[in-house]
């Protein structure tokens, strides 16, 4: 399954998008990491794409002590979709 994710944060997308770097090993554990991606909408504001989730793994690892504290410490709430090649 492929994923979009609209996410808010509090903090600054700068924050955001440094802690969502140091977990990209992590982040592997469920998706295709070569193509993920997270892109800026504004400060507050950003995308992220998703290619071959495993939604159970995916649940696992949000719900994590580690992936807790970084969604608390910048204030991250986000809405997913998912999404299907146009081909």
């Amino acid at each position: 399954m492929n994923l979009v994710i609209k996410g808010k944060c509090t903090s600054s997308y700068a924050a955001v998008h440094k802690d969502f770097m140091k977990l990209s090993e992590t982040r592997a554990q469920c998706c295709d990491e070569s193509k993920t991606t997270i892109s800026k909408i504004d400060e507050n504001n950003f995308i992220v794409l998703m290619f071959d989730v495993d939604m159970s793994k995916l649940k696992e690892l949000l719900s994590t002590p580690e992936r807790d504290e970084v969604i608390k410490l910048n204030g991250i709430s986000n809405e997913m979709f998912q999404f299907s090649p146009l081909s």
